[in-house]
């Protein structure tokens, strides 16, 4: 039973993605150009990498499937920075610090599975889908 317990703690702890849900970079009727930036796309293929990790089933997949989805999400999230560095700079170093921060608190929780290391991912989780919307917010009317 002892063991079972963090599991449940890391499947509660993946229910607190559903929060990083981007919105708004789809088309808009009221846009005056054809050709969108590059960052529209990039928060595009970043919204469907969150969405993957919000479906991981970590009671069935374990943390490394976790850590995949995290994978692929630092890696739209390289491709966001490139494009936007410059224009959402504050944007884009926030969304950095706090995806650093779930992959150690992540790391920390496969190593050590406890109420505290997986309360840390729960957070980091959320850290992220704050910055996460504050880029989106900041990105909306270039998209």
């Amino acid at each position: 039973m002892m063991r079972r317990r963090p599991s449940l703690y890391l499947a509660a702890a993946a229910l607190l993605v559903g929060p990083l849900t981007l919105t708004g970079c789809g088309s808009s009727s009221g846009s005056s150009s054809t050709t969108k930036p590059a960052i529209c796309a990039d928060i595009n293929a970043l919204k469907s990498s969150v969405d993957d990790l919000k479906k991981v089933n970590i009671t069935q997949n374990g943390l490394a499937s976790l850590q995949t989805s995290l994978t692929k999400v630092q890696s739209d999230l390289k491709q966001v920075t490139s494009d936007a560095k410059k224009q959402y700079a504050s944007q884009v170093d926030a969304i950095d610090k706090a995806a650093s921060s779930l992959g150690a608190s992540l790391q920390a929780a496969t190593s050590n599975p406890s109420g505290q290391t997986v309360a840390a991912v729960g957070t980091a989780v959320k850290a992220l889908g704050a910055s996460l919307t504050a880029l989106e917010d900041a990105v909306k009317s270039t998209c």
